[in-house]
């Protein structure tokens, strides 16, 4: 069990959380790479606001342990 449970807490979250996380990042990284697959094929076609490649930076750099453990101690 420990195997399933030592990093999710060391980011501070637990299982559940860290499950829901990961699929979330996960999914905003499939649609991102989807819009600009089709930037890639229609280059006028300009990728949603939070799909283009600084969105997806600020995004990534928001989802670091380091950052989401910030953002808990904020809330507490």
């Amino acid at each position: 069990m420990k195997l399933f449970t030592k990093h999710p807490n060391s980011v501070g979250e637990t299982y559940i959380q860290h499950s829901v996380v990961a699929t979330r990042l996960s999914l905003k990284l499939s649609m991102a790479s989807l819009a600009q697959l089709a930037h890639a094929i229609f280059p006028f076609f300009k990728p949603p606001c939070g799909l283009d490649i600084c969105s997806m930076i600020e995004y990534l750099e928001s989802k670091k342990p380091e950052a989401r453990k910030q953002c808990d101690e904020e809330i507490i």
